[in-house]
């Protein structure tokens, strides 16, 4: 039978299970603080929904099971048991102690923060796990409305009012260029000297118009030459001479996969920045233990962007 098809309630396999413990309505009644009408209309529509007699009514000397009341009577109180368990882990869920996080990450983001957080947060809370999600924007924020997230970290992009969002950092972009390129020594280097270079581009909803959207200052938009929604694909091409592109998270090493070489310089111009953050549903009310994971996320997403 579908949960959503029950047609009886916990409360009416306590009733039940009280009831043929003591074998009385009168003496059911009185254990369980209710009066004896209550019992009996309550038992009634339990054998009514199961369609089996449990108990047979005895006019003056009480009541006894039915061979389908003594089968029963095992199967419910292994249910109420089980349901008290379920009842003590929410418990312990919420006071912090044990529990699963679902946490989405921006994609990009992912590699440099996603996996330090974990093992820190784990470290001093071992009775958490953790089920991840590394995805772009959209993604995020459908898991965070559906309920399928607890809590994602991303950008200050496109975001709505059914959305909480805890900025965190502050993130100018910077433009990766290859080691050897002719722009590479420069101390800073402007949106327009790359207008005539190509553009390998970080191929993510909201990311890619969020960078493009940066030379709208100097007039023109550029065209990719190269595009990828895996950042370290990004920084590969960068590396092996394919083209510039541009990022936004500090990295701490300036060489690829494949070891190849890149190198990153700021711009001269004021560019706008982006803002990393914790983002939660507004419709959600957070279990403890993802509040003081989000707490958590705050001082150490810090400290990593500080000694990024």
């Amino acid at each position: 039978m579908e949960v959503g098809q029950l047609h009886y309630s916990l409360r009416q396999l306590r009733y039940f299970v009280v009831t043929a413990e003591v074998l009385s309505f009168t003496a059911a009644a009185k254990k369980l603080h209710i009066s004896q009408p209550s019992i009996s209309t309550a038992l009634a529509d339990l054998e009514a929904s199961f369609g089996v007699q449990l108990f047979i009514r005895h006019h003056a000397s009480g009541l006894s099971l039915t061979p389908a009341g003594r089968d029963m009577l095992g199967q419910a109180r292994n249910l109420l048991k089980n349901a008290e368990e379920l009842q003590s882990a929410a418990r312990e869920m919420d006071r912090g102690m044990s529990g699963s996080i679902a946490l989405g990450c921006m994609v990009s983001l992912a590699p440099p923060v996603m996996p330090a957080l974990i093992s820190r947060f784990i470290a001093s809370h071992s009775g958490v796990t953790f089920r991840t999600q590394e995805a772009h924007q959209d993604d995020l924020l459908r898991g965070l409305r559906d309920g399928t997230l607890d809590l994602a970290l991303t950008y200050s992009l496109d975001l709505t009012d059914d959305i909480a969002f805890t900025p965190l950092v502050s993130l100018p972009p910077y433009v990766i260029l290859p080691k050897l390129h002719r722009l590479a020594r420069a101390r800073t280097v402007s949106l327009a000297d790359l207008l005539d270079e190509p553009y390998v581009m970080l191929d993510l909803p909201h990311s890619r118009e969020y960078f493009a959207a940066l030379f709208d200052a100097v007039g023109t938009r550029p065209v990719p030459a190269f595009r990828s929604s895996q950042p370290e694909v990004v920084r590969g091409m960068v590396a092996n001479g394919l083209g510039y592109s541009i990022l936004n998270f500090p990295l701490k090493s300036l060489k690829t996969v494949d070891g190849a070489d890149f190198v990153i310089k700021q711009f001269k111009e004021e560019a706008t920045a982006t803002t990393l953050g914790v983002a939660q549903s507004r419709e959600l009310k957070p279990r403890q233990v993802v509040k003081r994971f989000a707490e958590f996320c705050d001082s150490q997403i810090r400290e990593i962007h500080r000694n990024g």
